[in-house]
């Protein structure tokens, strides 16, 4: 039997993916570790390589020669190095429709909470302060409220088209969408405008080094409505210092984030007790349903690779 290996597979707990490989006549095991070169010795011989938040390097791939293809449980690949994958013309494939009502769910979840100051609301019952909404304000009703959403990609358009029906302005910002039919009440525009006129910014773009950082002292400068900041796709997206001291100085009302710079984040790290700031732990692709769908188009993409068949996933260019 042809050989795999799946490295980052502990979260989930059981042996799903060998019911799929074994009858295709692939041995798929499984292996954590920190960094996969410290395995490469065991890899040698294997033809797919199905990783998590594992960084597939340039050195881990002159010493996997047999490797034929590269699988990534979700959808980003930035711990992936493209070119050097394409430039042996091993095809990266990831699979970027398997959790897109749950991200969804959690960044609207999470545009809820911010404008009706969830946070801050729970708390106040626990210090005595029962019916004290003097606190709380202003909060404005969800339909007065401008949104500017960064990314139009399968989630972004998701969050577009649940909060559409609840009447707020919608702003979008995203330089390749070319043409979309959108609700009556979203619009394109620039991202300075998105920034200057939105109450809330929920972020869907992926990571990319136009993308890194894209959020910083300086774009915060940029926004004139103090407004809450979403992110449910990439942690460096955000510069978190910046967005620490725009949090302190009022320049932004709220950060909500299910992804951070560095994961797992250190416990002391000042956001993950910061009054104006609710964080969960990469949770938002998760429901039991995106799990299993996860693991099962994965390993179904990289078997049809594998044996020659179409792939609708694969990330990078081969020659």
């Amino acid at each position: 039997m042809r050989k795999l290996a799946i490295l980052g597979a502990g979260i989930f707990g059981d042996r799903r993916e060998r019911e799929l490989f074994e009858p295709a006549g692939y041995q798929a095991d499984y292996y954590e570790c920190d960094d996969p070169m410290d395995l490469a010795a065991s890899l040698t011989d294997i033809v797919g390589l199905i990783v998590n938040l594992e960084q597939v390097t340039d050195a881990l791939l002159d010493r996997l020669p047999g490797l034929k293809a590269i699988g990534r449980y979700g959808v980003g690949v930035d711990n992936i190095d493209l070119e050097a994958a394409s430039r042996r013309r091993i095809p990266v494939i990831n699979v970027p429709d398997y959790c897109v009502d749950e991200v969804a769910e959690h960044a609207v979840s999470f545009i809820f909470a911010v404008n009706r100051k969830l946070p801050t609301a729970t708390s106040l019952p626990r210090k005595g302060d029962w019916g004290k909404v003097q606190a709380l304000k202003p909060i404005r009703a969800i339909k007065e409220t401008t949104l500017g959403v960064v990314g139009t990609g399968r989630i972004g358009m998701k969050v577009i088209e649940m909060l559409a029906p609840f009447g707020c302005k919608i702003l979008i910002h995203d330089p390749y969408l070319a043409r979309a039919e959108l609700p009556r009440n979203a619009e394109m525009t620039g991202f300075d405008e998105l920034l200057a006129q939105s109450d809330i910014i929920t972020i869907h773009c992926p990571l990319t080094e136009q993308t890194r950082r894209m959020f910083c002292a300086d774009t915060f400068a940029r926004m004139l409505k103090q407004p809450a900041i979403i992110n449910v796709s990439r942690g460096p997206i955000i510069d978190e210092g910046d967005l620490l001291a725009a949090l302190d100085e009022g320049v932004v009302s709220f950060a909500a984030l299910d992804v951070m710079e560095t994961e797992p984040p250190q416990r002391d790290h000042p956001l993950l007790q910061h009054p104006k700031a609710i964080v969960t732990g990469h949770a938002a692709w998760y429901s039991e349903q995106s799990e299993n769908r996860l693991r099962d188009l994965l390993a179904m993409r990289i078997i049809d690779c594998l044996e020659g068949r179409p792939v609708p996933s694969i990330v990078n260019k081969i020659q």
